[in-house]
């Protein structure tokens, strides 16, 4: 008798959920159904994510085991650090200059493998089909276009596939993708060997190179994802996992220990809409100035995980805060570009696995550049790098860049109980707080997602500009409490609308209080779907 897995999703589009379910009823587990429903969103979101970017996820199993996998690459071996300076005098956050070996579909491989129970053809055939038969331009698609435009007129895969006889499509119009429909099917046949060693990726490379790039198929062919340990942090009585490495997961459970110091002296959990949200604003710009500072391919830079997450390094974050002593100034780079895209992905099945699974175009259409033979659409993540000496961060050959994407899992007494994802670039620390301390003032997921949220500094996935370290965006709808707090704690504020895209796009799961059940939650700032089967069904073969 085989079992079929039934679970729970939550996507930031209503397809990628469906697919993630069709999984599920195919027989497959929280993985697959996981897979599903990354696949189908490089089709219907190709503004925040795409095969040609990179994918970080969390995998947690029925023993609470929990498992990263890293799927960011590398820079060229070949590059000079001398050429990638831009007019600005960074390295270009659009053009072939800025792009990374894409590391998602590595990753996607290594997560069917290890623990899926369906091939990883059956979540991209699916996404083929929906991409050759098209898919009408989603809300957030649609005003990425438009934001976008004046990049993606410039090249001829992004005119091609974006634009309809000269103008830009609209919403709610269909979005083919014949090109990148045949690359899905392509490697759905061949394997991920078609993109790293075969004529995919030979095709991309021309492309790139053509336009000034200096990735070869020997960097595609050299590509490994990697399978790590996650660090953890207790907050309110549960433990919080995320990615470490060059992502900045570490930064997020900074934060989260400190606040945990902060409930304990107050004696209550701090509210981030009321009137300690100056103190929990303050945690998080410190958490960032250490990201910024720290943060890097740890092959080539230190960074001291232990000491950032020590009980020793929380009180004295948490008590600063409090005593009003953390300074919120910060440093950094000013982006052009505004946007900055990310999916998450957050599944669990009824036999105990958990999946956070994070996929992103870094900013939005990511590079702008779109391989015409391949119709796959290549991120920007190098542009994160820096041209600095000795930074952290800094650009060199063969180099992982710091990260923003963060998968996090939750466990509570060795068992699982939550799987949470967000888009948000370098904001994704500061959504994920938010969660986290609104669940632990008993909202329920739907609730926790959907209340009014601040995010400090700029959202999108660089460093903040010096004149916008100590802004915070304010969504409508906050309490006044918690903007007298903010401007108390030394923050200018600003107005964004209710449920902004900047806010981030929150996906949530969590284990019902009824076993084999899931609370679920899709944030309202995306056009997604959230949805349990609940308990496990047999097909009786």
């Amino acid at each position: 008798m085989s079992q079929k897995f039934t679970g729970a999703a939550a996507t930031p589009h209503s397809a990628a959920t469906a697919a993630a379910h069709t999984a599920f009823a195919n027989g497959g587990n929280a993985v697959d159904a996981a897979l599903a429903a990354a696949a189908m969103l490089t089709v219907v979101y190709p503004n925040q994510c795409t095969i040609g970017g990179d994918a970080i996820a969390m995998v947690g199993t029925r023993n609470g085991n929990v498992t990263v996998v890293n799927g960011s690459g590398r820079s060229a071996q070949l590059l000079n650090p001398a050429d990638y300076a831009g007019a600005d005098g960074f390295v270009p956050v659009s053009g072939a200059k800025s792009v990374t070996v894409p590391g998602l579909l590595g990753a996607w491989q290594v997560l069917a493998e290890t623990w899926g129970l369906l091939p990883l053809s059956g979540a991209l055939l699916p996404a083929a089909s929906a991409a050759a038969a098209g898919v009408p331009v989603a809300p957030g698609v649609a005003r990425d276009l438009i934001r976008e435009e004046h990049l993606l007129v410039q090249d001829p895969g992004c005119r091609e596939v974006f634009f309809r006889d000269g103008a830009l499509l609209r919403e709610g119009e269909t979005l083919k993708l014949d090109r990148l429909a045949e690359s899905l099917a392509a490697i759905a046949e061949h394997g991920t060997d078609v993109f790293y060693r075969g004529s995919v990726g030979r095709s991309i490379v021309e492309t790139l190179r053509g336009q000034g790039g200096d990735l070869t198929l020997d960097d595609f062919a050299a590509y490994e994802a990697t399978v790590e340990t996650p660090v953890s942090v207790m907050f309110a009585g549960t433990e919080y996992l995320s990615a470490a490495g060059n992502s900045q997961g570490t930064f997020f459970l900074q934060g989260l220990a400190a606040l945990n110091v902060v409930a304990q002296e107050l004696g209550h959990i701090p509210d981030p809409d009321g009137a300690e949200a100056g103190i929990v604003a303050s945690v998080l710009a410190a958490a960032a100035k250490d990201r910024d500072r720290y943060l890097g391919d740890p092959e080539h830079t230190e960074i001291p995980v232990a000491g950032l997450l020590s009980a020793k390094s929380a009180e004295a974050l948490a008590l600063g805060a409090i005593a009003g002593k953390e300074s919120v100034a910060s440093h950094g780079r000013a982006y052009g570009r505004r946007t900055g895209d990310t999916v998450a992905i957050v599944t669990a099945d009824s036999d105990g696995n958990w999946v956070s699974l994070i996929q992103s175009a870094f900013h939005a259409f990511g590079s702008c550049v779109l391989d015409p033979g391949t119709g796959v659409l290549l991120h920007n993540r190098g542009a994160s790098f820096s041209l600095t000496p000795g930074a952290a961060n800094e650009l060199a050959p063969g180099r992982k860049p710091a990260h923003t994407l963060m998968p996090v899992l939750v466990r509570r007494d060795s068992q699982l109980i939550g799987a949470h994802g967000t888009m948000g670039g370098r904001a994704q620390p500061q959504v994920h707080t938010h969660l986290a301390l609104n669940l632990a003032l008993g909202m329920s997921p739907d609730e926790a997602t959907a209340r009014p949220r601040w995010i400090v500094g700029q959202m999108e996935a660089g460093a903040a500009a010096p004149d916008d370290a100590t802004t915070i965006s304010v969504e409508r709808g906050v309490s006044t409490a918690t903007l007298l707090s903010l401007l108390d704690a030394g923050f200018h504020t600003k107005e964004l609308e209710a449920l902004d895209d900047a806010a981030g796009h929150l996906q949530v799961v969590r284990q019902a209080e009824v076993p084999g059940a899931f609370a679920v939650g899709s944030d309202p700032r995306s056009d997604g779907l959230s949805d349990a089967s609940q308990g496990p069904t047999s097909d009786g073969k």
